[in-house]
């Protein structure tokens, strides 16, 4: 629930100071400028974006111990949830931990170089993006998120809550589509909704978990 929040409110601080994500598709020469007039203020936010996938892991723990069975034990569902959880939780770090990083680095490296040396940072530039944003952080972290919903899914319909669990598959179903949008604009509906459905989700998720009906 704190990740979902947190999500929310940076994902919106960086939507009206930033234009993210559609600042994504720019080039570096206006990416790097935009980046680096966010000040330090921009920056602190970009690293606190950073950590909040790692809130992920122990809300997953937390979710491994409420859907335990009567005698004790955990489902297999389980345990791949949370096994997918933590891997999600890193590589979405990695890919976002980029920005008040090595893209910080270059956006002030990128106000005093030549038009030579500009050509060098926007090729690193662009490769940190497609490699730890585009490939790590968004495909393969939101392959192995999605992945935890499912199963998390799984287990919460074994439980018996049954419209919990069909939202969690929803998610799953419209994350792992959404997730190719970097490949083809004709999935981008389906990122959209996925936007609102993942904090849906894990806000319904935790609810239900304190409430006990998950059990």
């Amino acid at each position: 629930m704190a990740a979902s929040v947190g999500f929310l409110i940076v994902f919106s601080w960086l939507a009206s100071r930033f234009g993210y994500p559609d600042v994504l598709d720019l080039p570096a020469a206006e990416v790097l400028p935009r980046l680096l007039s966010l000040g330090g203020a921009g920056r602190a936010v970009w690293a606190v974006y950073a950590l909040l996938p790692l809130l992920l892991i122990p809300a997953a723990a937390g979710a491994v111990g409420a859907l335990k069975r009567v005698d004790g034990r955990s489902d297999a569902a389980v345990r791949i949830g949370l096994l997918l959880q933590v891997f999600a939780a890193l590589c979405m770090t990695l890919g976002l931990a980029r920005w008040s990083t090595a893209q910080w680095s270059l956006a002030t490296s990128w106000q005093l170089a030549d038009a030579a040396q500009r050509v060098g940072l926007a090729a690193m530039f662009d490769v940190l993006n497609v490699f730890l944003g585009n490939g790590i952080g968004e495909f393969v972290g939101e392959l192995t998120l999605y992945g935890s919903f499912l199963a998390f899914a799984i287990a919460l319909h074994h439980n018996g809550a049954k419209k919990v669990a069909a939202l969690g598959a929803v998610t799953a179903l419209a994350g792992w589509i959404g997730m190719f949008r970097n490949i083809t604009p004709s999935v981008q509906l389906a990122a959209d909704v996925t936007n609102v459905l993942l904090p849906l989700f894990l806000i319904v998720f935790g609810i239900s978990l304190l409430r006990g009906k998950a059990s």
